[in-house]
Formats: C-alpha cells, structure tokens, sequence
C-alpha cells in the first residue's frame, strides 16, 4: 500500500520540504489519525461478534473495529458524512426555508488561513454575524436566525482553497416568536410569516 510505505517519510520531511509552500500542519496528530487509518478493518487489530437476537436464528458474524477517521478513512469519512447530514434532517433544521451559501476569499488572502487554522472559525463567525444583521436591517426589527457553518480548506484535486459551506435558515423569529421570512423582509407589505 502507498499510503503504509511512504507516508512516515512525508511526515518525517514535511516541515523541511513541504511546510514552505503547503503550511504548516500538526503532524503528531495527524500521524495519530494515519495510524488508526492503516488498522481500520484489520481483524488482527480486534472484532466485534454480531449475532442475531432471535433465539431460533444461528446467524452471526465478526465485524473489525474501524478507525472513525474523518476525511483521511474514506469508508468512515462517509458513515460520518451520512450521519451528519441524517442528524441535520432530522433533529435540528426546523421544518423552515433554508439557503446554502458558498463564501470564499480572495487567493491574495488564502495564504494567511494556510499558516493559521484559527482564522477559519473567526471567518465562520463573521458569517453568520453578516447574515444576522443583513436580516434584522431587512425586517427592520431584531430576531434571531441560525446556520450551521462549515470550512474546507481544499477544492478540486485537493488543491487548496479556503471556504466555508453554509446552511442559513433564510429568516428568523422576532420577539413574538414569529418566523420572518426573508423574501417578505424585503417586501413593502409585511414581515410577519408563520408561527413557531
């Protein structure tokens, strides 16, 4: 396997080759995640024996433990990915309009959020701060909107390029606990929507 032989001498020379042009990154943790990578669905490493309730049901089997590493494991990355958006649908959005939003940056400014991850929740932040008064300036009141705001630092073939995918709940409740529509925000006969 590529990734078992050659990814201790990338990390070993990483600071000294790479770090220049591609950032600086914690290894040691990201070594960590490699490691569980590279035993994830290996039975030597420990099982799990499932086997059906049913008393009158022989059947069982033996699952390997898996490493639960988001984005390097593409197996795991995508149960999580699945169960996210699951817990989205499910539990949190409320059964309101939502828009997806896609913000960037300039490329002059992208080498910064290449040498400081810190900057990407200050960026997230900044978001949901410019929606919520972009629309309290709209409704003309205050209210209280959401969004679930998320950052990757990479776009097509793994290139880098910093930007945050957001789910804004187009609106938000004014004191009263009436929903504010967006599209009625901006129309001269009226804000109030729907109840909560």
């Amino acid at each position: 396997m590529v990734f078992r032989h050659h990814f201790p001498e990338f990390a070993e020379l990483y600071d000294q080759r790479y770090a220049k042009e591609f950032g600086l990154f914690h290894l040691p943790r990201i070594t960590r995640v490699a490691q569980k990578f590279l035993r994830c669905g290996d039975y030597t490493q420990g099982v799990a024996r499932i086997k059906c309730t049913n008393p009158e049901c022989p059947f069982e089997f033996f699952r390997p433990f898996s490493c639960k590493g988001f984005y390097l494991c593409p197996s795991c990355s995508q149960k999580r990915t699945l169960l996210f958006a699951e817990y989205l649908d499910q539990q949190l959005l409320l059964t309101l309009p939502h828009r997806q939003f896609v913000f960037s940056i300039p490329k002059a400014l992208r080498v910064f959020f290449r040498h400081d991850q810190r900057l990407f929740s200050e960026i997230s932040s900044l978001i949901f701060s410019l929606i919520t008064d972009f629309y309290q300036a709209a409704a003309r009141l205050t209210i209280r909107s959401a969004a679930v705001v998320a950052y990757q630092p990479f776009g097509d073939l793994l290139r880098f390029n910093s930007h945050w995918h957001a789910l804004i709940l187009e609106g938000g409740f004014d004191a009263e606990g009436q929903f504010v529509e967006t599209h009625r925000m901006l129309s001269p006969a009226g804000h109030r929507a729907v109840s909560s």
